[in-house]
C-alpha cells in the first residue's frame, strides 16, 4: 500500500513539475480561480480549510467520517430491519461475527466535528482567522483471538484470548487561531508562490472513555469438551456520568499546533502541499479508573452465566491521563491545464496517537463547467476499508460559498462499510 502511495504521489509530482515549463498568461483560463478555491475539500481535519478564501467572512461547518472492515450498509440494514420486527437474538449477533474475515479481527474508527470560522486578509500577504468549535474521536478494535472463540467454535483449539483488544473516544471542544503568509511570485511575475500556514487551538476535554485488557497477553479463555477455564481482566478509564450522556467541560486541557506550506504556480497549473495538524496533548482530569477481573475453572455453564450477569467494573481511583491527539501529516498535487478541469492527488498519514486512523488516498477530479459551480468526482483508497467513492458540489462566488460533500468507503452504497460527509456554509463581505 505505501509503494501505491508513493508511485501516486511522484506521478503527480512529475506532472506537475512537467506542466511548470508551460507558461501559461495570467489571462488565461487556468489563472481564473481563486486560490482559495483552488484547494480542493477534505473530509479529514483540516484547520486552514477556509483560512484560504481571500475575503472577510464566516464559515460554519459539519462533518463526519465511519468506518469499519467488516459491516457493510447491507449487514446494517439487515440487523435494523430484525431489530424493528423482532428482537436482535443472540444467534443474529453470532451470525454478524462470521462477517469478519479470520485473521484480521473486527476493527472500526470514526471522527466528527462541528465548527465556525470567522477570518479574512489584512493587506494582500496576510490572512487570519479564528475558528470555534467541537470534535470527536473514535477508535474501537477486537483482536481476532477475541472474535473467533464467537466466530469459529472451539473444534479446531481451544485457548483463547482478549489479544490486543482496545476501543477509546474522545470529544472536546476548542478555539484556535491560524494565519497564513503569503511570499512570491520568486523570479518572474508568473513565478512560484509560496504560502506558510501555522496556528494554534487550545483544546478542551468534554468526554472521555477507554476500554482495554489489564493483563499483557490479554488474559485467557480455555474452553474444552467438558470444562471452562478463565482468567481475564479488564480495565476501563471515564470521565464521570459518561454513558449517562452527561457531558460537560473537563478541567484538563492543552494546546495543539498545526503547521502548512504550500508552493504553486497558478499559470502554469500546478500546486503541492504539505500539513501537519493536530500535533499535541491533551490531560484530562477527574477520570475514574475502575477494572472487572474474571477467574473461573467450572465444568458448569450455569456457573458461567452467573458470573456473567454478576460482573461490575468496580471503581479504582479518580486520576489523570493525558491523551494524544489524532495526529496526521497531509501531502497534495494539484493539476490543471485550463479553469475547467483540476486534478488531485490528496495522502493522509496519521502518526504517533492514541487513535487508529487508516492512511488513506484520495484522487479527485473537479468540474467548473460553469466557474462559480464545482462538481467533484474521485475515488479513496486505504485504510481498512479498501476503495471508495466520492463526489461533491459547491457554490462558490465572492460573497457566497457552499459545499457540500460525501463518499462511501470500501465500496459503492449498499456493499459500502464506511461513509464520510461534509457540509460548509460561509458568507463573504
Amino acid at each position: 500500500m505505501r509503494r501505491t502511495i508513493m508511485l501516486l504521489l511522484t506521478a503527480v509530482v512529475v506532472t506537475g513539475f512537467g506542466l511548470q515549463a508551460q507558461t501559461i498568461p495570467e489571462t488565461s483560463q487556468a489563472a481564473r480561480v481563486e486560490e482559495g478555491y483552488r484547494r480542493t475539500p477534505t473530509f479529514r481535519i483540516d484547520p486552514f480549510r477556509n483560512l484560504f478564501i481571500p475575503h472577510w467572512g464566516f464559515v460554519t461547518s459539519v462533518g463526519g467520517t465511519a468506518a469499519n472492515n467488516t459491516v457493510n450498509f447491507n449487514d446494517i440494514g439487515a440487523l435494523v430491519f430484525i431489530g424493528d420486527n423482532d428482537d436482535v437474538l443472540i444467534v443474529d449477533m453470532l451470525d454478524a461475527l462470521g462477517l469478519v474475515e479470520k485473521g484480521s479481527g473486527l476493527k472500526g474508527n470514526g471522527e466528527a466535528e462541528v465548527s465556525v470560522y470567522i477570518g479574512g486578509p489584512i493587506g494582500s500577504r496576510l490572512d487570519i482567522g479564528v475558528t470555534v468549535g467541537a470534535r470527536a474521536y473514535g477508535g474501537l478494535s477486537v483482536d481476532d483471538e477475541a472474535v473467533s472463540l464467537l466466530r469459529d467454535g472451539n473444534g479446531a483449539k481451544s485457548d483463547f484470548s482478549l489479544g490486543d483488544s482496545d476501543s477509546e473516544g474522545l470529544t472536546t471542544g476548542e478555539i484556535g487561531g491560524h494565519l497564513l503568509y503569503r511570499l512570491g511570485p520568486f523570479k518572474t511575475q508568473d513565478g512560484a508562490l509560496l504560502t506558510i500556514g501555522a496556528g494554534t487551538r487550545y483544546v478542551r476535554p468534554l468526554a472521555y472513555g477507554s476500554a482495554n485488557s489489564a493483563l499483557s497477553n490479554g488474559g485467557v479463555i480455555r474452553v474444552t469438551g467438558d470444562s471452562i477455564s478463565a482468567n481475564l481482566s479488564i480495565e476501563t478509564l471515564q470521565t464521570p456520568d459518561l454513558f449517562d450522556g452527561h457531558i460537560e467541560l473537563n478541567d484538563g486541557g492543552g494546546f495543539v499546533a498545526d503547521l502548512l506550506a504550500r508552493v504553486e504556480w497558478p499559470t502554469s497549473g500546478f500546486a503541492f502541499e504539505a500539513m501537519l495538524a493536530n500535533v499535541g496533548a491533551v490531560s484530562i482530569a477527574q477520570v475514574e479508573r475502575r477494572s472487572a477481573t474474571v477467574d473461573l475453572q467450572t465444568t458448569d455453564i450455569d456457573e458461567v452465566r452467573e458470573v456473567l450477569d454478576t460482573l461490575q467494573l468496580e471503581l479504582q481511583e479518580t486520576t489523570s491521563v493525558t491523551v494524544t491527539l489524532p495526529r496526521i501529516a497531509r501531502f497534495s498535487a494539484s493539476a490543471w491545464a485550463n479553469r475547467i478541469l483540476q486534478l488531485d492527488v490528496i495522502a493522509t498519514f496519521p502518526f504517533g496517537n492514541d487513535f487508529e486512523l487508516p492512511t488513506t488516498v484520495d484522487l479527485w477530479s473537479t468540474w467548473r463547467l460553469v466557474k462559480a459551480l464545482p462538481l467533484r468526482a474521485g475515488l479513496v483508497f486505504g485504510g481498512q476499508e479498501g476503495v471508495g467513492f466520492s463526489g461533491g458540489i459547491g457554490v462558490e462566488t465572492r460573497n457566497f460559498f457552499f459545499g457540500l460533500g460525501g463518499r462511501t468507503l470500501g465500496g459503492l452504497f449498499d456493499n459500502a462499510t464506511g461513509a464520510s460527509a461534509r457540509l460548509d456554509l460561509g458568507v463573504f463581505f
